[in-house]
């Protein structure tokens, strides 16, 4: 018998593979189950560290170059997890270009219109691919920085990075 998920909370698997890649943003573990990647987290992560498939060195390759201003886009198997809705939210944050940003209640009304901004930053909240699916491009419909799954400082560095934000503007 398979286990149960709930449509609220779907339950995220132990990693098979983790690597620490040191960014500009602090240290992030990305989480391999072999074939995909299924977490990103500015948090420690869990699982072996030794013998990490090939996926895990081009997701640090990548992240490397999307931080060095070589890379707008990432190329990576990456595990959908979540509920309708949020794989949704999740499709329409993966199409925002670098450098542009979309609004929560844009995002909402793209999906249909159901949805409000809060639902749209709850779903944005549970993203757990980071960076890779951008969330952080998300903005209030004010043009605010507002709730990011790393911190408002990574997001207003991301977006910086992006040249979204002017960074004179912030300090």
């Amino acid at each position: 018998m398979s286990p149960t998920r709930t449509n609220e909370q779907p339950e995220l698997f132990a990693p098979q593979f983790v690597a620490v890649f040191e960014g500009p943003v602090g240290k992030i573990w990305i989480e391999s189950d072999g074939l995909m990647i299924t977490r990103i987290s500015f948090d420690a992560l869990h699982g072996r560290h030794s013998k990490a498939p090939r996926l895990l060195s081009d997701a640090q390759f990548q992240l490397d170059a999307y931080f060095a201003g070589k890379r707008r886009s990432f190329d990576l198997p990456v595990q959908r997890l979540g509920t309708r809705f949020q794989k949704l939210v999740l499709e329409v944050v993966d199409t925002i270009p670098f450098g542009r940003t979309m609004s929560y209640q844009a995002i909402g009304d793209r999906i249909g219109g159901r949805a409000i901004a809060r639902t749209v930053g709850n779903a944005c909240g549970r993203n757990p691919v980071p960076i890779i699916v951008p969330c952080h491009r998300v903005i209030s419909a004010e043009g605010l920085l507002t709730g990011y799954i790393g911190g408002l400082w990574r997001k207003k560095w991301l977006l910086e990075h992006e040249g979204v934000l002017s960074k004179e503007i912030f300090t």
